[in-house]
């Protein structure tokens, strides 16, 4: 099953880029806010990094959660109150 996942290299040219985000290019250099890396004087040397693709990626999950509240130790065991107020 893992053969007919893509290779997707660490630095991707625009077409390359848009392709792994799903997006069309037009689409994707109006709101991808990830600036490409420059190789080359040419604008044909212009990469994107993946490792900054799948950031920007992840920061529009609308399902990402916060981390959980933290708790002082026995709030749970005791009824939400600590040691010192059980006894």
């Amino acid at each position: 099953m893992t053969e007919h996942i893509p290779y997707w290299p660490a630095a991707m040219n625009l077409k390359s880029a848009a392709a792994y985000c799903d997006i069309c290019v037009d689409t994707f250099k109006k709101v991808c806010p990830v600036k490409p890396v420059q190789f080359t004087e040419s604008t044909r040397g212009e990469r994107y990094l993946r490792q900054r693709l799948d950031e920007w990626l992840a920061s529009l999950d609308p399902n990402k959660q916060d981390a959980a509240p933290k708790r002082k130790f026995g709030e749970r065991l005791y009824g939400g109150y600590g040691e010192a107020r059980r006894a």
